[in-house]
């Protein structure tokens, strides 16, 4: 039984304050990095029919922007999981916690927030129940699958490293210390690898060889085929016509195949560092010399204490179980109207408070994306986490905090950047979004949207609100052309 795995995923490169995506020059000719992939490895194998043989996972955040930027892709992914159900009496997709942090890192609320958020995403575009969940770099821990279990999935993969007491295959059983379990697969990480990384025959040569009575499990990202590796899209669609009848998806494996014993997990690894979690902690030496990665993991965990300080200070002042809120904030993100959701949630609390107090928590959670700490270099991906994490400390409103962070970013020094602190955007938010609707008006065309800001003209003056937290400003370019901006205040409740 074959099984090939494709984690699909790209990290949130939207502009945290705009929600779009701004120009990526190094992705050229394609104006970012994920209209290039799309292009090359997502469209093709959507084309190809690849989605209705493989097992795979796509990122939340991706999947929502190929529903908005490539409606195609996205109906083929969906098509593809009920063409698994068909095939198999399992879809093809499982879920992934909704943004790509580094589970064992987080502490459990965050674990559980990130779950659950994966889990409602997951139900809202695939109209199931997930059965598994990947974990982001297979990082793993202990408590990480007691969540998993608590939330009734079913199974996760793992690499060989990662366990102890199985071989490549499974399923296997994890035994946890609050009496749950959970299943695991192993991945095949000598078979994947060689797939990964080396030439076009290989996956033929891996499935002609494969035993057709134990589950071979191939695990890889997604994009090997096709944008990691040209034309790999086109080796896959030749062996799943070639081989479809031995192949499987993890949700019938996980049904049909009897488990095959129990291993012990090996807590604080993952499959993209041999150093379990150095990667995302320490200069490792994984992809090169990296000395900034440490003070940036020591400022995001700053940031993530003087957050969570400040959001569980607000519950308690307001009386409000504040974590189960935010848990419930994944409606907002899935569609629902804001402020219908504040009115519903926490009639006694302003929308304009309490929304801005969730949105601090999910900017918070998208500052600890794993991609920032990837690569050896300060760069592209770390400024995704460092402008989130901006972000967050602009929505608490604590300027002492944010110039604490800003000092700390300074003295985090790599290259390509120099130091953290040129990640962060000088101009942000409503000014940005301001400056592109006056500029729009010489052209004769009115923006009176921008990303989540409702901008409305008055002469020299623009209006801002931000529609996730109905905060509101006022610009004024009348003084010498220099913008002045003013934050307009609530109007007193009597």
């Amino acid at each position: 039984m074959i099984i090939i795995h494709g984690h699909f995923y790209q990290p949130p490169r939207e502009d945290p304050w705009l929600e779009t995506i701004l120009p990526e020059p190094s992705a050229a000719p394609y104006r970012h990095w994920n209209e290039r992939i799309a292009f090359e490895c997502y469209e093709p194998n959507a084309l190809l029919g690849n989605y209705t043989w493989i097992s795979f996972d796509f990122g939340p955040t991706l999947l929502d922007w190929l529903r908005r930027r490539r409606p195609h892709v996205y109906s083929a992914i969906i098509e593809a999981d009920k063409i698994g159900q068909e095939r198999w009496g399992h879809g093809n997709a499982i879920a992934h916690p909704y943004y790509h942090a580094i589970l064992p890192l987080l502490d459990r609320r965050d674990k559980e927030v990130l779950v659950e958020w994966g889990i409602k995403h997951f139900e809202r575009h695939f109209g199931r129940y997930p059965e598994g969940m990947w974990l982001p770099e297979m990082a793993v821990d202990v408590e990480t699958l007691e969540v998993l279990a608590e939330y009734d999935i079913k199974f996760t993969i793992l690499t060989q490293r990662q366990v102890r007491g199985g071989r490549p295959g499974g399923p296997y059983e994890v035994f946890l210390p609050s009496g749950r379990k959970i299943l695991v697969f192993v991945r095949d990480e000598a078979l994947s690898d060689k797939i990964a990384f080396g030439g076009p025959d290989e996956l033929p040569k891996a499935m002609e060889a494969a035993p057709r009575d134990a589950v071979t499990l191939i695990a890889l990202d997604g994009e090997t085929f096709g944008h990691h590796k040209k034309g790999e899209e086109r080796v896959l669609a030749a062996a799943t016509a070639k081989y479809g009848a031995y192949m499987a998806n993890l949700g019938y494996a996980a049904e049909k195949v009897k488990p095959l014993g129990a291993v012990e997990v090996i807590p604080g690894t993952s499959w993209s560092c041999p150093h379990g979690l150095g990667r995302w902690t320490r200069d490792c030496g994984c992809d090169g010399p990296a000395p900034w990665r440490q003070p940036l993991r020591e400022a995001i965990n700053w940031l993530n204490d003087k957050v969570d300080e400040a959001f569980e200070r607000w519950s308690e002042r307001r009386g409000v179980d504040g974590w189960a809120l935010l848990k419930r904030y994944v409606e907002v993100l899935l569609g629902k109207n804001a402020e219908v959701f504040a009115r519903e949630v926490a009639p006694s609390i302003s929308p304009r408070e309490l929304l801005g107090m969730l949105e601090m928590e999910r900017a918070k959670l998208a500052a600890n994306t794993s991609d920032a700490w990837f690569f050896a270099r300060l760069g592209l991906e770390a400024g995704i986490s460092v402008k989130w994490a901006v972000r967050a400390l602009e929505l608490l409103g604590d300027k002492d905090a944010l110039d604490e962070f800003l000092k700390m970013l300074g003295n985090i020094k790599g290259e390509p950047a120099g130091n953290a602190s040129a990640l962060v955007p000088a101009l942000r938010g409503p000014i940005v979004a301001a400056s592109i609707a006056l500029a729009s008006t010489v052209s004769g065309y009115s923006v009176e949207e921008l990303g989540p800001y409702q901008i409305s003209l008055n002469g020299t003056k623009v209006k801002i609100v931000d529609r996730r937290t109905f905060e509101s400003w006022e610009l004024d370019y009348s003084e010498f052309g220099v913008p002045v901006l003013k934050a307009i205040e609530p109007e007193a409740k009597e």
